[in-house]
């Protein structure tokens, strides 16, 4: 059915005005190019060329490459790290031959980020003491890549044309698989849909400010006649004078001479209309919006130098975090046997970014010692120092808290009143 509705369309359109140059826009929506109201043609891989765009995708995709991800392991005797597991390996040193950790955690976050899902193929081992535990992860092109359910059995599939052409089908459980905000829970929106036009504004905003560079003046206007009229000929010689006097940056401050009373009238310069200057720093704001970024990172300069630190903890909690517990959970479920998956956990250590500065590490750490929650070694660890030794392994408690039970003992043995006390009491 599918087939004759695209066969019958493409009569139609052949039999049309329409042209491979001027395509009908259901053909463009065939191959994910969408035209927009200011005339240009967005899609997500040219979208990836807006700088505020760009921004996010490297602001996100860099905050979540640089988070170290750490294996731990529940126990009778608690939860400890485990560095050895080949998990540990994967996501946090190398994730192929090709890629470091921190290079394969940078790219799938950027897929998301542009095209709302980010795809990675699960090589396991096949063989010695480590035979099914993954061995890398092979990221694939979103723009080629599918979701798909079998309708008769209800399995999950992952269509992909790999770089060879070679089209593959891929079971669930052999592919992570990181997405944005869904319709269905399968496959995630593209945000560049969402601002699709406004993407197109700015890029209609972008060529307008490279022709006016390229003519090199600072105003626009028109040459007045103060009597007569002038031919086609006379306005033709008039006007390729004047541009060339004032067209190009070389020509930018050269004295223009105007000839049998000619008049320059300057219509305006609208860089300076504070529409224009709006319209831009809406654009920003509205990217900005979509992703969840602070208007900072984006080159917003109105933001008072007191909010940042509120901002910026405000993007760990509202940006970073329902970011990083989608990747857990998938790295959970797909990267774990099902025992394994009982006591094995990943964890995104988000601490560098939550530490503050020196100052208000220091009062943490002071809080968290005196309250016995951390010893003196794990907050050398914490600080990437070596430990003091096993002495840093003691945990301390304050001597002014007490129990409330004991509390009334506690005030008469300070009184001097205890062992009175005592003694009346056998």
């Amino acid at each position: 059915m599918k087939r004759r509705n695209f066969v019958q369309r493409w009569r139609e359109w052949r039999s049309s005005e329409d042209s491979l140059l001027n395509p009908m826009q259901w053909l463009l929506d065939i191959f994910g190019v969408s035209n927009t109201a200011s005339g240009e043609t967005v899609t997500s891989d040219s979208a990836l060329l807006n700088s505020n765009v760009y921004t996010c995708a490297s602001v996100l995709g860099g905050d979540i490459g640089k988070l170290p991800i750490q294996v731990f392991k529940k126990s009778g005797a608690g939860i400890e790290r485990d560095s050895s597991h080949p998990v540990s390996r994967l996501l946090g040193t190398r994730s192929n031959p090709y890629m470091s950790a921190y290079t394969f955690k940078e790219l799938m976050e950027v897929h998301a980020v542009v095209w709302g899902n980010g795809y990675a193929n699960i090589e396991w081992e096949t063989s010695g003491p480590y035979n099914g535990y993954p061995k890398a992860f092979w990221p694939l092109d979103p723009s080629k890549t599918d979701v798909q359910v079998d309708k008769d059995t209800g399995q999950v599939w992952y269509v992909t044309t790999l770089p060879n052409g070679e089209m593959r089908k891929l079971k669930h459980f052999d592919v992570l698989h990181f997405k944005s905000i869904s319709k269905s829970g399968l496959k995630g929106i593209t945000p560049i849909s969402v601002i699709r036009e406004e993407l197109g504004v700015q890029k209609a905003q972008r060529k307008f400010l490279g022709a006016f560079y390229a003519n090199g003046t600072a105003t626009r206007g028109i040459l007045k006649i103060p009597n007569g009229t002038l031919d086609k000929t006379a306005k033709d010689k008039a006007r390729d004078e004047w541009q060339k006097a004032n067209s190009g940056l070389s020509n930018a401050h050269r004295i223009a001479i105007l000839d049998a009373g000619m008049e320059y009238q300057n219509l305006g310069m609208p860089l300076n209309d504070a529409q224009f200057i709006e319209t831009s720093k809406f654009g920003i704001m509205e990217t900005a919006k979509i992703y969840k970024v602070p208007g900072y990172k984006l080159g917003l300069t109105d933001v008072k130098f007191s909010n940042m630190e509120n901002q910026s903890l405000e993007y760990v909690k509202s940006t970073l975090q329902p970011i990083l517990t989608n990747w857990e959970q998938e790295f959970d479920y797909k990267l774990f046997t099902e025992s394994e998956g009982k006591k094995y956990y990943t964890k995104f250590n988000v601490a560098s970014e939550l530490r503050g500065d020196s100052t208000s590490r220091a009062a943490y750490y002071k809080e968290m010692i005196a309250m016995g929650a951390y010893t003196i070694n794990e907050v050398r660890e914490l600080e990437e120092r070596d430990n003091i030794g096993d002495k840093g392994d003691v945990h301390f408690v304050s001597l002014n808290y007490v129990n409330l039970e004991k509390m009334d003992q506690y005030q008469m043995l300070k009184a001097g009143l205890g062992k009175e006390a005592t003694n009346e009491g056998g």
